[in-house]
């Protein structure tokens, strides 16, 4: 009696989590994470040569596409949702995502970050736009690729339980050194759920391994994934 007791609760179980898996396939629409834009010119070009530049802490306050052009003496973040060194570790992950998606097209970080370094800049008229294709000119590259950061907070708990789940938003913009263009903007923003909270974002929850993550390692996540829909020829 006892087996088979055993055996019905394994069926049940096993039904369900098929019956969970088919609505999750099925006609129901993940969390919105991304968000993108592309310029109707992007389609045309094909550059030789594109820049990753430093991240700048902060956004705009009232609209997050504001900020390529909003002076840098007024760009806004919370500073207790930003662990130190956020804006760092996302320009290294941007430079990685787009390396492996652009190749030998990627300008080197080292060389970005140098000429980034060297450029004066005005906190009162100075934008990230005007800053970045100063950058992007001196480095004769064709596009630029500028990023900001607001959000940046690390779990509390471990990768079974967490109490403070990690939550990272950032936005890229690519820009068009020749026309100060921003061809294409993407954003993400994420605090982690449990599956409890979300049942349809049950893919995504698997393929993260069923646990709770790092900033890093939700950061990572979102900028391969948002690099990816760039629709911009590699």
């Amino acid at each position: 009696m006892e087996g088979s007791e055993k055996m019905r609760s394994h069926r049940i179980a096993a039904t369900c989590l098929m019956v969970l898996l088919a609505i999750a396939l099925v006609g129901c629409t993940p969390p919105e994470r991304f968000t993108t834009y592309a310029h109707p010119r992007l389609s045309t070009v094909t550059p030789e040569k594109i820049g990753v530049l430093p991240f700048f802490k902060g956004r705009h306050p009232t609209q997050k596409g504001q900020t390529l052009n909003c002076p840098l003496g007024m760009l806004w973040f919370d500073e207790a949702g930003l662990v130190p060194g956020a804006e760092d570790t996302l320009t290294r992950m941007a430079h990685q995502a787009m390396l492996s998606r652009f190749g030998g097209k990627v300008e080197s970080l080292d060389h970005s970050i140098a000429v980034w370094g060297g450029l004066p800049r005005d906190e009162a008229t100075d934008t990230p736009l005007t800053i970045g294709r100063r950058a992007g000119q001196k480095m004769g590259v064709d596009l630029v690729l500028v990023g900001s950061v607001w959000r940046y907070r690390e779990r509390t708990g471990g990768p079974a339980a967490t109490w403070n789940p990690a939550s990272v938003a950032f936005e890229l913009y690519l820009v068009d050194v020749r026309t100060g263009e921003a061809l294409w903007i993407g954003g993400f923003d994420e605090t982690q759920k449990s599956l409890s909270e979300n049942i349809w974002d049950l893919g995504t929850f698997l393929e993260r391994g069923a646990r709770w993550l790092t900033a890093n390692e939700l950061a990572r996540f979102g900028m391969r994934e948002l690099v990816a829909q760039i629709p911009l020829d590699q």
